[in-house]
């Protein structure tokens, strides 16, 4: 009985996720050659793929100045784009972004397998420490979106591939330019957006979900989708009191204007809880 237990541990402990995993590279200066790690990647044998950008720019300030803070989130923003619109895991992107190639890798899942390779090889995510809210730890929309795919995974079932589609991005012709809207979950009859608001910053939260309602807008316009919904993570209690105050406060005044848009809108503390929320939106067939 001893050994079949030892046997059955060994199989529930066996890494059921393998594939190739790359850097994300930024050269901030082409005059130097200095390459910089600000995000990592995962390509599953399915061809899926997965990324995890920096979402904390500080640190970029303690080797060149505060004015590359803005270009380092640009450079973040536009690698995501092009590897999850293009399927591209090796190469240039521009010239001053690359993704070079790492080697296998496996793990219970591509949240264990991100989580992993970032804390491995994006040193410029260490967060400098200080005094205040010294517990608080901010999700990106990286993160969360590839934490919930796992427990969507399992919620959704057969019909997981339909309700999150592969490339969370969707190329949208509107007044004769195209844009690119994050749409990642849909329904027979309605699209969805994901928004993070778990961060310090108020101005950050409250950029992060009207740009949320943008991508919902322009598409609800020109997809012509019955129903529209975003589903927001909030901050727990581990944020500075009066910060999250005021993060609710921008969420209140969200909630009410999207309901006077007839957006439906779900917050939720807990990933999973909020993974539920969109399993049963997505199932549900009412418009």
């Amino acid at each position: 009985m001893d050994k079949l237990n030892q046997l059955l541990s060994v199989q529930q402990n066996k890494p059921n996720l393998s594939g190739q995993w790359f850097a994300i590279q930024w050269t901030p200066e082409i005059s130097t050659a200095e390459r910089l790690n600000i995000g990592v990647g995962f390509v599953e044998q399915n061809g899926t793929i997965s990324v995890s950008l920096l979402d904390y720019f500080e640190r970029i300030a303690c080797l060149y100045s505060k004015d590359m803070i803005f270009q380092l989130s640009l450079a973040c923003d536009i690698s995501r784009e092009i590897i999850l619109n293009r399927k591209v895991s090796e190469g240039y992107l521009t010239p001053q972004i690359q993704c070079t190639l790492g080697g296998f890798a496996q793990g219970k899942n591509t949240t264990e397998i991100l989580s992993q390779l970032y804390k491995s090889m994006v040193p410029l995510g260490n967060k400098i420490k200080t005094p205040r809210n010294k517990n608080f730890s901010s999700t990106s929309r990286d993160t969360l979106y590839n934490n919930l795919r796992d427990t969507l995974k399992t919620n959704l079932e057969m019909d997981f591939h339909y309700h999150v589609p592969e490339d969370p991005y969707q190329e949208i012709n509107d007044s004769n330019r195209k844009q690119l809207v994050y749409l990642p979950f849909r329904k027979h009859d309605g699209i969805a957006t994901l928004v993070s608001a778990v961060y310090s910053d108020p101005q950050r939260v409250k950029c992060n979900i009207y740009d949320g309602y943008r991508d919902i807008d322009i598409a609800y316009q020109n997809l012509k989708s019955k129903s529209k919904a975003i589903f927001v993570l909030l901050p727990d209690d581990s944020l500075k009191l009066e910060h999250k105050n005021s993060i609710e406060n921008e969420l209140d005044k969200f909630s009410w204007f999207m309901n006077k848009h007839n957006v439906y809108i779900e917050s939720h503390i807990s990933p999973v809880n909020l993974a539920n929320e969109i399993s049963i939106w997505c199932k549900d067939k009412a418009a």
